[in-house]
């Protein structure tokens, strides 16, 4: 039994569904004008604040929510096709910088920058998990093929 475990992915799989119901939240949150607010309060003075000027508070944060829901709908593909799952993750891993990125402006450290330390561990091991799972389909369609 300890060897399935070890050799099983349910750790991937586990991390993968957490991060869909991250992105599923933040993602639906950007869609209402409170979270506008909240973030138009947070990025202000940052360079991620300069969206809010030509595009506005809600636009910006629309902008956004697009991205986090890409970001979402890749990771669930991601289960079943690894070069999907591939986006996803990268996209994880950009989110996490991006937002990374505010922590010198902000000048202090809170939640909305702390969970990003663990969006860039988990992107970097998903990522990891799907470029394996990639070179393996792709070793296996080539050696069926020849």
């Amino acid at each position: 039994m300890q060897n399935n475990f070890i050799r099983s992915n349910i750790n991937i799989g586990i991390l993968r569904l957490g991060l869909i119901i991250v992105f599923s939240v933040f993602g639906l949150y950007k869609w209402f004008a409170f979270e506008a607010q909240a973030r138009q309060h947070l990025t202000q003075g940052t360079w991620l604040g300069l969206l809010y000027s030509p595009f506005g508070a809600q636009d910006a944060t629309y902008t956004r929510a697009v991205i986090e829901n890409i970001t979402l709908i890749a990771l669930i593909l991601g289960y079943v096709k690894a070069q999907i799952g591939i986006v996803g993750d990268s996209l994880v891993l950009l989110t996490g910088l991006v937002t990374l990125s505010l922590l010198p402006q902000l000048g202090r450290l809170n939640s909305f920058i702390v969970k990003n330390v663990l969006l860039l561990g988990s992107g970097l091991v998903l990522l990891k998990s799907d470029l394996r799972r990639h070179k393996a389909a792709t070793l296996s369609c080539f050696a069926s093929t020849s």
